[in-house]
């Protein structure tokens, strides 16, 4: 089996956890592989861009690696998930002339219709395949079921999606968290220091950032950081060069930027601009 960039192992990543919300801290994900992810218990909010979604069992996330996305926690109960990353260009080869295994995570706007909302019975069939692959030995056959369970759920989720009503459930957000939102997203190459938001919105900085932490459950500068550095990815991909997607991205130290792409796309921008 070619897998082009690595073991199966590396291009298909599977997880289920039991975690404290107490003690799991859950920061901004902006990562190269498309994930889906499966609540199992807990009282969640999903941020995914500008959008909040409420999630119960049995409802679905799917995000892909232009999307910053993270769990906010409503309450102390514990948190049951299943997270499932893998590498988009290892399904490309079983799409069909009537499927596309990366409709659903691609033909949608940026940080919209996320969420899937399955069936009892599509639900079980997700469970199945989520617990074929939890159950994998690795032995002979390991790498050609582990991606058969992959594709096969791929195959669910976009006949789910192509079917789904497209007028998802949001939670409502505060209107100056909606407008420091959009204002964030519209400059991210401007001064965006709590200082100069508190004047732009003449609102308290301290209360600003309250507002954002209930709502979101991380700070501004964690989300200001994640969404300049997934403009430098689209902005690399254009064929810009690195200083001057630095430049355009609103960091305004050249090493700083190096250091803190690396840590969040796991590869440096030149590397990630020759991929």
């Amino acid at each position: 089996m070619n897998l082009a960039y690595g073991n199966i192992d590396d291009c298909i990543r599977y997880e289920h956890k039991l975690l404290n919300p107490n003690l799991y801290n859950v920061n901004f994900h902006l990562h190269e592989e498309f994930e889906i992810y499966f609540l199992i218990s807990g009282d969640v909010n999903y941020f995914v861009e500008k959008s909040i979604y409420p999630l119960k069992y049995g409802d679905l996330m799917i995000t892909n690696n232009q999307e910053i996305h993270k769990p906010a926690f409503r309450n102390d109960r514990l948190y049951e998930r299943i997270t499932l990353q893998f590498a988009p260009h290892i399904v490309r080869p079983f799409n069909s002339p009537r499927l596309d295994l990366l409709n659903c995570f691609l033909n949608k706007p940026k940080g919209q219709q996320n969420k899937i909302s399955l069936k009892p019975s599509q639900t079980l069939e997700i469970l199945r395949l989520f617990n074929q692959m939890e159950n994998l030995k690795n032995d002979a056959g390991y790498e050609i079921l582990k991606l058969n369970y992959l594709v096969e759920m791929l195959v669910l989720i976009n006949i789910v999606f192509m079917d789904v009503n497209r007028s998802e459930s949001l939670s409502t957000m505060p209107d100056l968290l909606i407008s420091l939102l959009d204002y964030i997203d519209m400059n991210l190459e401007k001064d965006l220091s709590l200082v100069s938001l508190s004047k732009k919105f003449y609102v308290d900085r301290f209360y600003m950032g309250r507002i954002f932490k209930k709502n979101i459950g991380s700070n501004i500068h964690e989300y200001i950081l994640f969404k300049r550095i997934s403009k430098a990815k689209e902005i690399l991909s254009e064929g810009y060069n690195v200083t001057d997607t630095c430049e355009r991205c609103g960091f305004n130290d050249y090493s700083n930027f190096l250091k803190m792409f690396k840590r969040t796309v796991g590869i440096s921008p030149g590397k990630y601009k020759g991929n």
